[in-house]
């Protein structure tokens, strides 16, 4: 890796900067992660229109597919996004090219996180009585810790095969678990700034799109099957209303869907931006990665 080549300034980030910078790259390659959101987010919405209409499930159900979507799209993303950063790739390649073993595995690895972590929202979901104090005791511990410490899973795999870490021995991801020890709480934080400003996004799209469905295509989603939805009057009947089409009405839950796949790739990543920032802020990466270059150019026969 020639330091020269990496593609973005190694400078201390804040949450906003991040997501700045993420909604940067998502501009910069927009066709490419519109094609990897069409392979995932075209069969979880079908999934979710077939089981709501034929099945009757509801909102669980849609968040449920879209949280295990997410992950092999995440992983994905940021495998990707590294490669980028340090001048590996000059884009999205095709994901035939991508698909070698070490990403195959990674993906299942991390839908086996994402699987332990569902533990919690499960109980909360899909039970009742005692046990969704259980649910809720568990997303706090250990399903907190779980989520950060094995949030940079995909990153450390990134950067390994990248060549930025060694992919001999494992000082590398001690070296990232001792630094979320010592930030834990910042970045609790900053995760959940960018879980809301996800959340926000997506609700206003969602918005947007159903307005302009409605009014441009005559084509009703959520607002336009309600009658009178602006009138004082009846202003209690289209909560109501709204809240029973939000949690289970097939057209609603499908785009629903949709614009949470579309959004999630800014979220997850600004959280790639999170941790070269925690690296830059607190272990001095951009100064290791300098002496690791000169100490290549010094000594162009040794293997770093």
């Amino acid at each position: 890796m020639r330091f020269e080549h990496v593609n973005i300034a190694f400078v201390p980030r804040n949450s906003a900067n991040c997501l700045d910078l993420a909604i940067m790259f998502y501009g910069r390659f927009l066709v490419s992660i519109l094609k990897l959101w069409a392979m995932f987010a075209i069969p979880a919405c079908t999934l979710v229109y077939l089981l709501s209409y034929y099945f009757l499930v509801d909102l669980r159900i849609a968040i449920t597919i879209a949280y295990f979507t997410t992950s092999p799209l995440g992983v994905l993303l940021t495998w990707n996004t590294a490669l980028f950063t340090f001048g590996n790739s000059k884009g999205f390649p095709s994901l035939k090219r991508q698909l070698n073993p070490k990403l195959i595995s990674l993906i299942i690895r991390c839908l086996f996180d994402r699987t332990v972590l569902f533990l919690g929202p499960a109980l909360i979901f899909f039970s009742g009585n005692i046990f969704i104090m259980l649910g809720f005791i568990y997303l706090l511990f250990p399903g907190i810790w779980l989520a950060l410490r094995n949030g940079f899973r995909v990153e450390q795999s990134s950067l390994r095969y990248a060549g930025i870490a060694s992919s001999q021995g494992t000082s590398h991801d001690h070296r990232t678990k001792d630094l979320i020890s010592h930030d834990f709480g910042t970045l609790f934080f900053r995760g959940a700034m960018t879980f809301f400003f996800c959340y926000l996004i997506t609700f206003v799209l969602f918005i947007t799109f159903d307005y302009l469905s409605y009014t441009l295509l005559e084509y009703p989603i959520l607002m336009g099957q309600i009658p009178y939805v602006f009138d004082p009057e009846s202003i209690d009947q289209s909560l109501t209303n709204i809240i029973l089409l939000m949690t289970s009405d097939p057209r609603v839950l499908t785009f629903l869907t949709g614009f949470i796949l579309l959004v999630y790739p800014i979220g997850r990543i600004a959280w790639f931006f999170t941790y070269i920032d925690l690296r830059v802020r607190l272990d001095c990466w951009d100064m290791e990665l300098r002496m690791a270059e000169l100490s290549q150019k010094l000594n162009p026969g040794e293997a770093t």
